[in-house]
């Protein structure tokens, strides 16, 4: 019975060693998860204060690209308004020098009922050819 009871004092020593061994995994394992927990937590501070500066700086990009986008407009609007204003200029000008002075013919031009009597020689010449053209058929 001895020997039973020795056998027990051991295991009851083995399991409190045992037990003493796991509450000391349990505490060394919370302590690192503790610090690991730290550890993220700075990491994921650093990333969001990044986070947060990229954010400042497309905002600013932002402002900085509308502001040159719109200073690029006013200056092409500004350019066409000048061009419409000097076209403007010149229709004038061009409709002043029409008005004012009468309508002169081209030397080379040739006058309205010139026209007339052109074309109808030249319809002349036309009947004239083909009157020709059938004779000679008829003779060869």
């Amino acid at each position: 019975m001895k020997d039973v009871f020795k056998e027990l004092e051991a295991e009851v020593a083995q399991y409190a060693l045992d037990r003493k061994h796991e509450v000391f995994s349990v505490a060394t394992n919370s302590e690192l998860n503790e610090g690991r927990l730290t550890e993220m937590h700075v990491a994921n501070t650093i990333v969001e204060a990044h986070c947060l500066a990229l954010e400042a700086e497309l905002a600013n990009l932002r402002d900085k690209s509308n502001h040159d986008n719109q200073e690029e407009l006013i200056n092409h609007f500004s350019k066409l308004e000048v061009n419409h204003l000097n076209l403007q200029l010149k229709y004038l000008n061009l409709k002043d020098s029409l008005g004012n002075t009468p309508p002169t013919l081209d030397k080379d031009t040739p006058d309205f009922d010139s026209v007339f009597v052109i074309g109808k020689i030249q319809a002349s010449l036309q009947r004239k050819d083909n009157v020709i053209r059938q004779l000679k058929k008829q003779l060869s």
